[in-house]
């Protein structure tokens, strides 16, 4: 059975889930009402592009503050859970020095050594899983299966976190991805070519998403296009995707996946030795 210490730090990653649920239905509320337009420009001699435009002003400031609170959350859950090990560790219900406490997240292995005093009280094995889940420690893996990498998941919600305490995290608009971009052509005339450009795009402003060569046209005719765009919500934050995969939807869901395994991988290490926490009672 999980140990009690750890309840909180499961409270806030279900909490975290429910925010991220509601950023789902808002994204899709969203979408449904057809947020970016096509636009098409064609020269004389039929060379063109395809281009979308935002048919809003801003991004709705909910999506921010939805991500913000995931982030609020997850991060928790990790702070608590560093406690709830110390509470274990030393048999006591407010471990030595609980100010100091606190889950590091470290660049190289030179920083999370002097950041030893943040889990002073946590013993080799509880060490080793903090350790295991660093940033540096992360493998060398394929693009998109470094999505979901927990090394990763967990460097980027620090770093989001930490600018989200100072400023709202910048939700720029869109990213584009997995165009096949396609026109209807008047009478007589004949594509000749049709490039769409590498994906994901920044969808902000004008966003030009593929450029093509026509023969037979003339100024005048009538062209459409549709752009078949993928559309996922974007974070203008670091790190840019490394993989058509790599969306705000599958980075916010690697952290709670990371977050979850941490607490339980920290919870089952005690019941292992069949340690317990304090008696509240006493």
């Amino acid at each position: 059975m999980p140990l009690r210490e750890f309840e909180g730090c499961r409270q806030r990653i279900r909490r975290a889930e429910e925010h991220y649920r509601a950023l789902a239905d808002l994204w899709s509320r969203f979408i449904e009402d057809e947020p970016y337009a096509p636009v098409v420009q064609i020269y004389e001699d039929g060379r063109g592009s395809i281009w979308v435009e935002p048919t809003y002003q801003n991004p709705p400031p909910a999506f921010a503050l939805l991500v913000g609170e995931v982030l609020y959350h997850l991060r928790a859950a990790l702070d608590s859970s560093v406690y709830a090990s110390a509470i274990i560790e030393t048999n006591s219900p407010i471990p030595p020095d609980p100010e100091k406490l606190e889950f590091p997240i470290c660049a190289s292995a030179d920083e999370f050594s002097r950041s030893n005093r943040k889990i002073a009280p946590l013993t080799d094995e509880r060490w080793r899983i903090v350790e295991s889940v660093q940033p540096y420690n992360a493998p060398m893996l394929e693009a998109d299966l470094a999505v979901f990498n927990f090394n990763r998941a967990i460097g980027i919600l620090t770093d989001w976190a930490r600018k989200d305490r100072h400023r709202r995290l910048h939700v720029a608009g869109s990213w584009g991805h997995s165009g096949s971009a396609a026109l209807r052509l008047p009478e007589g005339v004949r594509l000749v070519w049709l490039r769409n450009f590498a994906s994901p795009l920044l969808l902000e402003q004008q966003s030009k998403v593929a450029v093509f060569k026509l023969e037979g046209y003339v100024p005048g005719m009538e062209v459409e296009a549709q752009p078949n765009l993928s559309i996922e919500i974007a974070i203008d934050e670091e790190p840019p995707p490394c993989a058509i995969n790599d969306t705000l939807g599958n980075r916010l869901l690697a952290m709670i996946q990371a977050t979850r395994f941490i607490v339980k991988s920290l919870d089952d290490s005690f019941m292992r030795e069949g340690r317990v926490g304090p008696d509240p009672r006493s």
